[in-house]
């Protein structure tokens, strides 16, 4: 960055009326005060105020633009500032780090106000003491305009994080916090314990339907089998895509023969559900080898979930779709 002092180098008015915390200012009034500041040349991408650092001036835009980013390598600025946009205000006013940094997004030069200088021009200037109060009104609408932005794309990551985006399921991830939950609640601690089980399902021979049919019919395959097994849960069960073919569904309050009766009734839906390619001709239906495996005192998760995968396997050894325990 190159420095240079406002008396040697001064602004035009023109620069200074496009400032806009000098909107409807008598320049004669201030310029005397603004003699000790300096101005900086600063090259694009070279970094202005950097994140977490203390930050004594206020920064005010004579040209050029800069861009303000939460991390200095984002490639989406939260905002921009154009010329006669001031920054670093708020950090003057509450003593605290800044948030962001602040980077050239082309060559531009800078005005830089001292903390005391700020202050003598705002004792000085009423007009100057408005613009900045509108300006900070402005700076926390923009403020929680970005927190609110910021909010919702975390939900967004939330959702994208849990859910299987083909079937709608939760993923393991999910089901790796829910469950661990459900079996402690399940045991009870000091109050009564509760029947917990889980259902391990697997789609017979879908690799071989995969190949014979094409990726795209195994998605679409894939997507209606998740409906219907959800049309024949209760509200109160999850289903998770515990791995390609493979579902897992945990059943509160449901004790083996609960659960017995429930993978039937999804056995059933899958042997019945209708596919179709994406040009609309039918396909063979897939059908469904199911473990089911109720909570014994001493489970944990891996222990509960190894058995209904044991109970899968001799479902799968006896001849596939059926259900096993």
């Amino acid at each position: 960055m190159d420095y240079e002092s406002f008396k040697d180098n001064m602004p035009s008015d023109d620069e200074l009326e496009k400032i806009k915390l000098f909107n409807g200012v008598n320049f004669a009034s201030i310029k005397i005060l603004l003699a000790d500041s300096q101005i900086i040349s600063i090259s694009k991408n070279e970094t202005l105020i950097e994140a977490g650092k203390p930050e004594e001036y206020m920064y005010l835009v004579l040209s050029g633009r800069m861009r303000v980013q939460l991390q200095k390598s984002d490639d989406q600025p939260i905002t921009i500032l154009e010329q006669g946009e001031s920054i670093g205000e708020i950090s003057i006013l509450d003593q605290q780090p800044t948030s962001g940094y602040v980077i050239a997004d082309i060559d531009s030069r800078v005005l830089m106000l001292s903390e005391e200088t700020l202050w003598k021009v705002l004792e000085t200037s009423h007009e100057v003491s408005h613009n900045l109060l509108r300006t900070l009104a402005y700076r926390l609408r923009f403020g929680n305009s970005v927190m609110h932005k910021i909010h919702s794309l975390l939900r967004e990551f939330e959702y994208d994080a849990t859910i299987d985006p083909l079937t709608g399921f939760y993923n393991r991830r999910w089901l790796s916090k829910m469950l661990e939950r459900l079996i402690q609640r399940s045991k009870g601690g000091e109050s009564e314990s509760r029947t917990l089980s889980v259902i391990m399902m697997d789609l017979d021979h879908f690799k071989r339907f995969n190949d014979t049919n094409g990726h795209l019919a195994g998605d679409r395959a894939l997507n209606s089998i998740a409906r219907s097994l959800t049309a024949h849960l209760r509200p109160e069960d999850t289903i998770t895509r515990y791995g390609g073919e493979e579902f897992l569904a945990v059943l509160p309050d449901s004790d083996i023969g609960d659960a017995s009766q429930v993978a039937e009734r999804l056995r059933v839906a899958v042997e019945q559900t209708a596919l179709f390619a994406v040009e609309g001709d039918s396909l063979p239906p897939l059908t469904l080898s199911l473990g089911i495996a109720q909570m014994q005192t001493d489970d944990n998760q891996d222990s509960l979930i190894g058995s209904a995968d044991k109970a899968l396997y001799r479902a799968k050894h006896h001849g596939r779709n059926r259900v096993s325990e």
